[in-house]
């Protein structure tokens, strides 16, 4: 097969893993997972500081995003709850510093440069959840939610 030709071939696999009901039912379960991490930060906020609101959000996103991708994204994988759990705790916990980091930055060196403060941090942290989406998908279609002996 030739270079170009197995680059395509390449892209449709890629193409393929995103073009499914099963990653819009994912982008669903991540919106809820989404809107309840950035609205739990504005609850957080005025009892600690941005960076922790954030990481505190984070939590409560991940734990809705695990549940929800668990009972309506991924067929049951057979595997333990506990097993499931710790691989998408795993993914998340990557993630965890790109979202936090991307966050701060968007916050200190973007918006809050023409927005006022509490919109800057707003704003950056949406910009930042969005951020690992495609890779968790397939962290978790791939090991996290994969059929067990698969």
């Amino acid at each position: 097969m030739s270079q170009p030709a197995a680059r395509e071939s390449g892209l449709k696999r890629l193409a393929g893993l995103y073009l499914t009901g099963q990653f819009g039912k994912f982008l669903i379960a991540g919106g809820f997972a989404a809107l309840a991490n950035f609205l739990s930060r504005f609850l957080f906020e005025p009892f600690t500081g941005f960076w922790q609101a954030v990481a505190l959000a984070y939590i409560v996103g991940f734990l809705t995003a695990f549940f929800l991708n668990r009972r309506f994204v991924f067929p049951a994988s057979g595997k333990p709850l506990h097993q499931e759990m710790a691989w998408f705790f795993l993914f998340n916990a990557l993630a965890f510093p790109v979202v936090v980091f991307a966050a701060l930055g968007l916050e200190h060196y973007v918006f809050s440069h023409f927005l006022p403060l509490w919109l800057a941090r707003a704003v950056s942290h949406g910009c930042a959840i969005i951020l690992p989406v495609f890779v968790n998908f397939v962290a978790h279609k791939m090991v996290t939610f994969r059929e067990a002996g698969a």
